[in-house]
């Protein structure tokens, strides 16, 4: 089967656009007058102009988040106290695709113009780790110790890890705003804005085949004695050590941002467009801790799975709070006016970058419970949009 690499995309299309306007024909497209020292509207002069443009994108991003480690990786196994060596493990993010669709409308008086534009962007990820001879995977501390070892003093680790996510991101904008033109070469557009989000995220971590050492193993007694330490945890006897959260937020508060592009000709421009937000909502979180132990007795004749009780913590929390958040764009631009239909089409290609501060509110599910205060989640990608106005 043949397989087509989409990564590269974004590089052709963008190879076509500048393409397109280097052989576009040299003239003014938009008709601007000249002289535009009395700051002249960045938008087409059409004789018979509807007011009205839209626009859709298909967005290419990836997920970065704070406050979501699993745990990590020591190369020191026969340590059960502390991780030697510590090395981060995270949740795996791929890239993924969204898009954004708006239109907008700059009928009203001295040209100003008023929008909406909505976005969504979803996001799966799924990898396992595995380990390598003498290394293991210590849970963090947003999983509950006491539900895998009985015991707030021992960590387990595992030698392998299954761990996936799912995010998923709504946002809308009502934006008003009045694009002008500085110079010959250079517009810019304030706008204000009032914008409603809603993220929702889910993380699981799966671990499996514990370090059977010390505390942190079980032995099984048999004729008044204890055998050797016995896995409580491995995978080819169904048992697991499951960590999971769940995130929500949703928020609405003003925005303020400034786009500016500098035209370099024949209908090739740059542009860049910053924002700043503060949204007002509720974030909640529920994380779960699950045990599954199983043992298997090695006795000979006896090869049977004993099943020791489960155990499972679960920590729901909720609050509202204000949220801030900034994004970034920088790109490049095509632009082409077709007299005749007295239309113009646009195409940009950029690279986007957003955050949401204090979002990610992991719980810390251990016995004196908290929750984390300053964590939060971005994407950032390829964004590829195209306009049309008339």
């Amino acid at each position: 089967m043949r397989h087509i690499n989409l990564k590269k995309i974004p590089l052709l299309l963008a190879s076509l656009g500048i393409f397109a306007g280097i052989h576009a024909q040299n003239r003014v497209d938009d008709k601007v007058p000249a002289d535009c020292s009395n700051l002249c509207l960045a938008s087409p002069a059409f004789d018979c102009a509807k007011d009205f443009d839209f626009l859709a994108a298909a967005i290419y991003e990836q997920i970065r988040v704070q406050g979501g480690e699993i745990g990590f990786l020591t190369y020191s196994r026969d340590q059960a106290l502390y991780p030697v060596n510590g090395y981060g493990v995270y949740q795996p993010e791929f890239f993924s695709w969204g898009f954004k669709v708006g239109a907008g409308y700059s009928g009203w008086s001295e040209g100003w113009r008023t929008a909406i534009k909505y976005s969504y962007f979803s996001a799966i990820s799924d990898l396992p780790f595995q380990t390598a001879y003498g290394s293991a995977i210590v849970p963090s501390t947003y999983s509950n110790n006491f539900v895998s070892d009985y015991s707030q003093q021992y960590f387990t680790s595992f030698g392998n890890l299954q761990a996936g996510n799912k995010t998923t991101i709504n946002d809308i904008k009502f934006t008003i705003g009045r694009p002008t033109r500085v110079t010959d070469l250079v517009s810019i557009d304030a706008y204000y804005c009032v914008e409603a989000t809603l993220i929702m995220r889910r993380q699981v971590q799966v671990f499996t085949n514990d370090v059977a050492f010390g505390p942190n193993s079980v032995p099984v007694w048999t004729n008044g004695s204890p055998t050797a330490p016995q896995q409580r945890f491995a995978s080819a006897s169904g048992g697991y050590y499951q960590n999971y959260q769940k995130y929500s937020w949703w928020g609405v508060g003003p925005l303020v941002g400034l786009k500016g592009n500098y035209f370099i000709g024949r209908g090739v421009g740059v542009y860049g467009d910053v924002s700043g937000r503060l949204l007002y909502g509720n974030s909640g979180v529920r994380a779960s801790t699950a045990a599954a132990p199983k043992t298997r007795l090695n006795n000979p004749g006896n090869n049977a799975i004993l099943e020791t009780p489960g155990l499972e913590a679960i920590t729901v929390n909720s609050l509202y709070q204000f949220c801030p958040a900034i994004e970034t764009e920088l790109g490049i631009s095509w632009s082409y006016t077709f007299d005749e239909e007295q239309i113009r089409a646009s195409f940009q290609i950029g690279y986007e970058n957003l955050f949401y501060f204090m979002v990610m509110r992991t719980v810390v599910n251990e016995i004196p419970t908290r929750s984390e205060s300053g964590a939060g989640i971005g994407t950032q990608g390829l964004v590829l949009q195209g306009s049309i106005e008339f």
